[in-house]
């Protein structure tokens, strides 16, 4: 637990408040980008948690369509 694990409380409700402390923050300006490209403005600012992930830079980045077909969710 990323070196901090005396930290975290063993409360299940004090856990929970802690760990919305550690990773809240709203969501980053990057990521609301992608989330508008892929999901339209309208619904991207309703979003109020996302996870994002980067592709890795070895090897070759798919295209939107590839990207698509991967996520089918994304429409």
């Amino acid at each position: 637990m990323d070196g901090i694990l005396e930290q975290v409380p063993k409360d299940a409700a004090a856990r929970k408040k802690w760990l919305a402390k550690q990773r809240g923050g709203g969501i980053a300006p990057e990521v609301r980008a992608a989330l508008e490209k892929w999901y339209g403005a309208d619904k991207a600012r309703s979003i109020q948690l996302a996870e994002a992930f980067e592709l890795c830079e070895y090897g070759r980045r798919p295209t939107d369509q590839e990207i698509r077909q991967l996520f089918p969710m994304l429409k």
